[in-house]
């Protein structure tokens, strides 16, 4: 069986065009499965269905398949499932949920509160959702170990260190420190090797424990090796 690459993506917001120029005439890329960590981009227009048509020729030249979680600038309706085969050569991964990519187990845990709330509930159009943040599963529920862990906020264990914005309202600061103890919580709980988030538009690496861990910044592609 061949083995395919894994390539792991920062937010591309909506730029899904710029994402497959990248994959397949800046880096060359073939037999590959490529991951945005969140921030993909859909729910603010319908016209996704003509940008799919217009990469989808290009994704299958090069035998490439887009994987994405959800981001907090994603629509969550698109990440229930209900999308599932609709694209060919684009899933878009629900939240606690273990996929086999690249043959390995990953763990999906999307979502994550914008910091730029404020302006965003000022907008007459879509560009917020209230079940945008980290859902959270029963502790008791997690998987035991996978290889992988993708979500698209961070734990506190990782970076950056966590601050409160003066834009931000208290209320939001406390969601999206709740998000992250969440998922601080995930760490301790699930066996795992590596995990890898976008959001804070950065590179950052490290290590916790056994755990190797990697944000990516926007559009930023990393192999996974």
């Amino acid at each position: 069986m061949e083995i395919r690459n894994l390539i792991f993506i920062g937010d591309i917001h909506g730029e899904l065009r710029e994402l497959v120029w990248n994959a397949t005439s800046k880096y060359e890329l073939s037999n590959s499965d490529l991951v945005v960590l969140g921030d993909f981009g859909v729910g603010f227009d319908k016209g996704f269905d003509n940008l799919y048509a217009r990469v989808a020729p290009k994704l299958e030249k090069a035998d490439l398949h887009i994987y994405t979680l959800r981001g907090n600038h994603d629509d969550p309706s698109w990440f229930d499932g209900s999308k599932e085969g609709l694209y060919p050569r684009v899933s878009f991964l629900q939240d606690h949920h273990v996929y086999e990519i690249a043959g390995k187990k990953c763990y999906i845990i999307g979502g994550a509160g914008s910091t730029d709330i404020s302006w965003r509930l000022k907008e007459k159009k879509k560009v917020w959702w209230e079940d945008e943040y980290v859902k959270e599963l029963p502790i008791k529920d997690l998987p035991g170990k996978v290889d992988i862990i993708l979500s698209h906020e961070a734990p506190l264990a990782f970076e950056p260190v966590i601050s409160r914005f003066s834009e931000t309202p208290e209320w939001q600061y406390e969601k999206i420190l709740a998000g992250r103890t969440y998922l601080s919580q995930v760490l301790q709980e699930i066996t795992t090797e590596y995990w890898y988030y976008g959001h804070y538009h950065n590179h950052f690496s490290g290590s916790y424990g056994q755990v190797i861990y990697r944000g990516l910044g926007i559009m930023e592609f990393y192999e996974h090796h």
